[in-house]
């Protein structure tokens, strides 16, 4: 029963005694040899360098039973900032001792810095006079040298001309501390929308004129960007008669257009009538079937088409239905008189009716008239 307990103690004791004594530690320790980076290696930013070294025994041949480096073998190294670097491997054999290599390479800035331009973007209109200010930033990247200069055509928050039309551009220079350049550029576009403001002074809107006064036109164009030097096109002034409508037309130096028109009246100068008839609301009582003199004046002898039209209807009507007055027109140059003789119908006796004497100046003037 004992056989089996006896055999397992033989066995560790024979281990115990042929076991090899401990190993002494190497005084020159595992090999190292760190291809990449050379020490003093020179990269440019982004560059792709693969790690790359070897661990072997030293002199008392222990082999090496821990080979690491700050990367795995056959990464790349760190290049994405610029400056001085380290890349160290550390190396154990089996007697425990241990080597570090460390090498220093160096990343420098080849890449250039970036410029944005926010204001004035790309492409864009901007109107005549608008508030405009330059905005926009320059950048270096992650681990760049960093920014030693952004100009730009106007600095940044400076007001951007639009005083005049145009297509211009607008350029951003950028520098890094490695004094990399890099640029941007935009077109954009200052646009006259505005049509010129047109004001006339005469004739008023509205105004009315007597036959024979002398109307005076007066009127005057402006450009915001023209000036006064834009174009200021007037019709003729008319005199004759009647609603006519006065139009200023200008047209600025990028093809903005504007028109401004006023309506005035050139009326005869009618007092009313005389006796026989008398202003509305009264009314005069005369035989049917007499010839009515409607007299009036309009200071001066202003010609026999000054009448339109003749017309009545009966008294105290709303709507504009008429006939067709029969009579006459004759001007007596002595009393400065014009006299319509209207003729009236006999039938006409025990009702009212309105005269209606419309002038070409587009007036009307009525009476009215109770027939006996």
């Amino acid at each position: 029963m004992r056989t089996l307990p006896r055999l397992v103690l033989l066995i560790a004791l024979a281990a115990f005694v042929g076991a090899a004594p401990a190993a002494a530690a190497d005084p020159e320790g595992p090999q190292v040899e760190l291809v990449s980076p050379v020490e003093g290696a020179v990269f440019y930013q982004g560059q792709h360098v693969q790690a790359a070294w070897g661990c072997f025994p030293g002199t008392l041949g222990w082999p090496v039973i821990t080979c690491q480096g700050d990367l795995p073998l056959g990464d790349y190294l760190d290049t994405s900032s610029v400056g001085t670097h380290t890349f160290t491997v550390h190396a154990v054999d089996y007697a425990g001792a241990e080597t570090t290599v460390t090498h220093t390479y160096t990343v420098f800035d080849v890449i250039p810095p970036t410029a944005t331009i926010t204001t004035p973007a790309a492409g864009a209109e901007y109107p005549l006079g608008a508030k405009l200010y330059a905005s926009y930033t320059c950048d270096d990247g992650a681990g760049g040298s960093g920014i030693i200069g952004c100009i730009g055509t106007y600095p940044n928050e400076y007001p951007v001309p639009t005083d005049r039309p145009g297509t211009f551009t607008f350029t951003v220079d950028a520098f890094d501390g490695a004094l990399n350049h890099g640029t941007a550029t935009v077109s954009y576009t200052i646009a006259d929308r505005t049509p010129p403001t047109i004001t006339i002074s005469s004739p008023a809107d509205g105004a009315r004129y007597l036959v024979g006064d002398a109307i005076t036109a007066s009127y005057s164009c402006h450009d915001d960007f023209d000036g006064s030097r834009v174009s200021c096109k007037a019709t003729r002034i008319d005199t004759t008669p009647g609603t006519h409508t006065f139009r200023v037309d200008s047209v600025d130096s990028s093809g903005n257009a504007a028109s401004v028109s006023t309506n005035y009246s050139v009326r005869y100068d009618f007092d009313g009538f005389y006796t026989p008839l008398v202003a509305e609301p009264a009314v005069v009582s005369l035989k049917a079937g007499d010839n009515v003199p409607a007299k009036f004046s309009l200071h001066g002898d202003r010609g026999l088409d000054v009448l339109a039209r003749a017309a009545w209807r009966p008294c105290f009507v709303t709507t504009n239905d008429s006939s067709i007055a029969a009579g006459s027109l004759t001007y007596n140059g002595g009393p400065d008189r014009y006299t319509f003789m209207w003729a009236t119908d006999k039938a006409w006796a025990g009702s009212c009716k309105e005269l209606l004497l419309t002038l070409r100046d587009g007036t009307t003037h009525q009476a009215y008239v109770n027939f006996r």
